[in-house]
């Protein structure tokens, strides 16, 4: 229960609380360089009737949306009121479709309400030239994962190929975007797009983290971290 909301969380946590929390996140961090991330579970799936519960009430193009997702790839894996969320559903790393709507007038008005992540690896000197295709692009460096929202897997799909193309230079942002403009069009009419049926790249293997460099060695700070994991059982 927050104590002062005139005072945010982090002016309010505990100094021992603070500490504690480093020396977790330490040790997890060593055991992630170690021993990579755990696969995560996928054979939990939400029961369908009350996914159609979730979605009765949500806007038009939320609901068909989830529905789309769900004819193709069965129920989600998890649900809230506001997300249906899949994990490793075919070429995708994840899956989130969400009630509340985003205007989006590129390529053509529409609203976004599926977000669909890869992992991929986008290099430092390259994001602002992918934010030059189009903002619904979310470059995530250090989970080393690339997201695109939309309102159908085929646009997603096409934004993630113009994306893999301009980070391997083989188009620039504009001629992406041109290019985008053209598919879009055949995809929508149901006439052969390519780029908007399936990756035209082979997804990169294993994880795609950017974990940066430690910045950060005052002697103080780590031996108070070492002596709290130490306490902790974390050594």
């Amino acid at each position: 229960m927050a104590k002062d909301l005139e005072k945010t969380a982090a002016e309010q946590a505990p100094g021992e609380a603070r500490l504690e929390l480093a020396a977790i996140a330490m040790a997890g961090n060593k055991k992630l360089h170690v021993n990579g991330r755990e696969e995560r579970e996928t054979t939990n799936f939400i029961d369908l009737d009350s996914v159609k519960g979730i979605i009765e009430e949500w806007p038009a193009t939320s609901k068909m949306a989830a529905e789309n997702t769900i004819n193709f790839y069965g129920p989600p894996n998890e649900a809230t009121a506001s997300y249906l969320i899949w994990f490793n559903n075919g070429q995708w790393k994840r899956t989130i479709a969400f009630r509340d709507e985003v205007p989006h007038d590129f390529p053509e008005p529409h609203t976004d309400v599926l977000q669909q992540f890869i992992d991929y690896h986008v290099p430092a000197d390259k994001a602002g030239l992918v934010a030059q295709l189009e903002g619904s692009l979310v470059i995530d460096r250090t989970k080393g994962e690339v997201s695109v929202h939309c309102d159908n897997e085929g646009a997603n799909t096409l934004s993630i190929n113009m994306m893999h193309d301009i980070v391997t230079g083989k188009r620039t942002p504009e001629e992406a975007r041109e290019f985008i403009k053209q598919e879009i069009v055949e995809y929508m009419m149901n006439r052969p797009a390519t780029y908007a049926e399936k990756f035209q790249f082979d997804l990169p293997q294993g994880e795609q983290w950017d974990v940066d460099v430690t910045i950060v060695n005052d002697e103080e700070l780590m031996k108070a971290v070492t002596a709290k994991q130490k306490e902790l059982g974390l050594n």
